[in-house]
Formats: C-alpha cells, sequence, structure tokens
C-alpha cells in the first residue's frame, strides 16, 4: 500500500546521530510512513548503524559522495523514490517529537496547501535541547497570519527573501505535497555551495498556501562538524548573491525601493558569520584567529552584536571560549570536534 508520507533523510557521516533520527521515526504515532535513508558516500559506520533497524519502512540507499554542492540533486534523486503524496524533510541528525506526523498531515487536505512547517528546537551534540527560545522564533511569533501562512498566495514571498526569512522555516519541521514539489521541477539547485530549501520554499510561495504550526515540529542538531558550520563563509554569501539575483525578476514585482529595503536586511549578515566563526575559533583554541573574527564582527551600527563580539574578544586574551555564557543563558553549546 502507499504510504500517507516519505521522509527523506539525507545522511552523511551520521554514524552517530542516525539512530536517533530513525527512532523519532518509528516512535512517530502516525505510522503510515516510509522512511527514505540515501546515504552521500560516507566514510564512517552510518550505513551499518541503519541495517540495524529491521522495519520495512525503512529503505537505504547508498550512493557515490556527490558533496555539499550537489545537495540538491540528491534530494531529487530521493524524490524520485518517494511513492507518497506528501514529502517530509528530517536529515540523518535531526530528530522528531513524536505526535509531529498526526499533527501536520491533516493540513494537507486543504487542496491549496503546498508546504506545512512548525516551530523547531535546536540541541547539541549530545541531544540535550536549548532552554531558551531563539530569537528567530521569537521573531516567527510577531509575523502577520498572512505570511505564516503564505494567504493569499505569495505573502511569504517577500520575507523569504529578506535575511530573516533564511531561517523562518526549519527544514526539520517541514511537509510538502509531492505534486507542488514536482510542478517547481523538485527541489531548486544554486551553483555553489547554497542549502536548497529556501530557493525550494521561494518557488514554492508562489503556488499555494502555508499551514503554519505552533507547536514544535523538530528538534535541529547544533555540531561544529554540521555542514552549516563547515562551509560557514559560503552559507552565508551565497544565498545572499541568489537573492540579489532574484529581486529585479519581474515575477516578484518589486520596486527598487523594496529591492533596497530587502538588500538592507542582508548588511548584518558578514557580522553574524564572524561571530561565529570568532566562537569557534576560541573553541578550538584558536586565539589569535579568534580575535580576528570578533574585530572583523565590530560594527557601531549593531550594537548587541558588536556586545557580544566585544566580549569574545576579551575572552580570547584569557584563553576562554564563549560557551559558558551560552550554557547561563540557555541556549546550545557547541563542543570541541574531538569530542
Amino acid at each position: 500500500m502507499i504510504p500517507s508520507v516519505s521522509i527523506i533523510t539525507i545522511a552523511y557521516n551520521h554514524e552517530r546521530f542516525i539512530a536517533s533520527c530513525i527512532e523519532s521515526v518509528l516512535a512517530q504515532t502516525c505510522p503510515d510512513w516510509e522512511q527514505i535513508i540515501l546515504d552521500d558516500g560516507s566514510t564512517d559506520g552510518t550505513g551499518d548503524v541503519v541495517r540495524q533497524f529491521n522495519d520495512p519502512r525503512i529503505r537505504y540507499v547508498r550512493q557515490e559522495n556527490r558533496g555539499i554542492e550537489a545537495l540538491a540533486h540528491t534530494y531529487n534523486n530521493a524524490l524520485q523514490l518517494c511513492r507518497a503524496p506528501v514529502v517530509a524533510l528530517l536529515e540523518g541528525d535531526d530528530t522528531w517529537p513524536k505526535q509531529k506526523l498526526a499533527r501536520q498531515l491533516a493540513a494537507f487536505g486543504n487542496l491549496s496547501t503546498v508546504l506545512a512547517f512548525g516551530e523547531v528546537e535546536d540541541m547539541d551534540a549530545d541531544g540535550i535541547r536549548a532552554r531558551a527560545s531563539s530569537r528567530t522564533a521569537a521573531k516567527r511569533r510577531k509575523l502577520p497570519q498572512s505570511i505564516l501562512r503564505n494567504d493569499p498566495v505569495g505573502s511569504a514571498t517577500r520575507y523569504l527573501l529578506t535575511v530573516e526569512g533564511q531561517s523562518y522555516i526549519a527544514p526539520a519541521t517541514v511537509l510538502i505535497r509531492k505534486s507542488s514539489l514536482e510542478e517547481i521541477g523538485g527541489f531548486q539547485y544554486v551553483p555553489g555551495i547554497c542549502p536548497p530549501d529556501v530557493p525550494t520554499f521561494i518557488r514554492l510561495s508562489r503556488l499555494g498556501t502555508f499551514s503554519y504550526s505552533p507547536e514544535v515540529c523538530g528538534y535541529r542538531r547544533r555540531h561544529l562538524t554540521s555542514s552549516t558550520l563547515q562551509f560557514l563563509q559560503p552559507m552565508s554569501t551565497t544565498p545572499r548573491d541568489f537573492i540579489f539575483s532574484l529581486l529585479p525578476q519581474p515575477e516578484f514585482g518589486l520596486s527598487e525601493a523594496d529591492q533596497k529595503a530587502i538588500e538592507k536586511t542582508w548588511r548584518p549578515r558578514s557580522q553574524t558569520r564572524e561571530f561565529v566563526a570568532g566562537r569557534i575559533c576560541l573553541l578550538e583554541q584558536q586565539w589569535k584567529q579568534a580575535r580576528s573574527h570578533f574585530l572583523r564582527a565590530l560594527h557601531p551600527g549593531y550594537p548587541r552584536a558588536a556586545a557580544a563580539a566585544a566580549a569574545g574578544w576579551l575572552l580570547s586574551w584569557a584563553h576562554c571560549d564563549l560557551e559558558g555564557v551560552f550554557r547561563l543563558t540557555g541556549r546550545i553549546v557547541l563542543r570541541p570536534r574531538q569530542e
């Protein structure tokens, strides 16, 4: 029988995390699913861990490593294997709450719905969840319903083009109507290192409405071996350049003033990137490099970011990292790679 939802799980060297990922799927109160785990040529024991799960709903497929630059193509390879009318996204190092599918699948009874998403919680490499809500979640709670639900169609498009829109929809919470994905040509590929999620969400926002749940619909793992932190520089600049290339296109109907306003939202992006790079250098005891990053993160126009960068710069001289501060504020703590 055809399942109600096909879960796409892309994995690369997720030996440490993939069991938790699969267990969270097995725990779903909605049992009508298939999980397609596409291993992008892992060099660790990811495949061995997956094969320990004896459930016919889990399909393990391995391909030669294509890397993060071809991630959209890898997702589209998995999409071709999906049998269900709804596709869910769950990377090999993320997990779900057990009510996730039961909570979100009902939204697709509305034929105008092309995408469902919800709130996300961060967790560290050991699965310990953040106690504090993220700033992104706080901003999302203040968004008007027209943007959250993309109703009327296209209401969320402009927001998705801003820098805040890059984290507006967490992939770990997402379900997509398969026919809608196929209508836009599958997951969208952008040359260079650019995750396919936001380009895909932008195209979907021109096609139908969204369903938003204020409940937690996914747990996103933060760790130093994640692609987001390993490719910090290109993950920042390539999406920006892609968005800027879209702004003049007639289909978005943006005035010159609109385009400049969107471009302005991207200005703090480099400061954020430099701060995160400095934080990682502190953790790896690269004190001089950390100071260089924090100095580049200092900007009088963004006082909160500047204050954090100044604190990091001072801690670098004391040979301390920032993780204790993050722990005290209830946020996710990064751990050294060797751990």
